[in-house]
């Protein structure tokens, strides 16, 4: 993978979305004891990689209300507007697919309940010394540890091409489906069925934090 060699500002190369998805994700901390709470992916896309809680935004929501549902339903825990802390906004373009997901990244430190496994999801808790990035997107390594040290809010594109399916382990896997047509095995390597091709993170944002992109990948306004 390779960093962007353009400002953040200019169209980001290689972009030829004619569509956006809104998701959502959330991490959970424990400051105090330097922990995380991530969630162990059973079924559908990022299927077998560990992750933040999070999802699409239901017609009808804000995309903080459709990040607060989410993080209730794959985890049990119950969190307040006032605590649910805009960190950073992430596009992510693929390989031969016209649909980018535009994430919203989402911290918080306060809430109500117990970490509980549901049907898509098994939530753990993690220190921050020992993420298992293996077992995770390419890119979360590149920008987690910005939300460690304080760094957000930050603001990110990804540009991912398709790793080739190994063949003798699809051959007993379960197939699930991906943001493009064709299926994956779910015994991809560690990071998924995608690989890292060139990105681009900036972190600090003196202008706030970025509410949404535009289709070439640059910053349509912030909050």
């Amino acid at each position: 993978m390779k960093v962007m060699e353009v400002p953040a500002d200019m169209p980001m190369p290689g972009c030829n979305i004619t569509s956006k998805k809104v998701l959502t994700l959330v991490l959970v901390f424990d400051k105090k004891q330097r922990k995380v709470l991530l969630g162990y992916k059973k079924r559908g896309f990022g299927a077998h990689l560990w992750n933040g809680f999070g999802g699409k935004v239901e017609p009808g929501e804000t995309v903080k209300q459709g990040a607060a549902r989410e993080l209730q339903e794959e985890a049990g825990l119950t969190v307040e507007d006032k605590d649910l802390v805009k960190a950073g906004l992430l596009l992510f373009v693929f390989e031969n697919d016209p649909v980018g997901l535009e994430t919203h990244v989402y911290k918080t430190e306060k809430y109500s309940g117990e970490p509980t496994e549901c049907d898509e999801m098994r939530p753990q808790w993690f220190s921050f010394d020992d993420i298992p990035f293996d077992l995770m997107w390419e890119d979360d390594r590149l920008w987690f540890p910005l939300l460690f040290d304080g760094k957000d809010p930050f603001f990110g594109r990804m540009s991912l091409t398709r790793k080739p399916i190994i063949a003798e382990a699809a051959e007993n896997s379960t197939n699930v489906v991906s943001m493009s047509a064709a299926p994956f095995s779910a015994n991809q390597p560690k990071n998924g069925p995608y690989t890292l091709h060139e990105y681009q993170i900036v972190s600090s944002l003196e202008q706030g934090v970025p509410k949404a992109i535009n289709m070439d990948g640059t910053i349509a306004s912030y909050e």
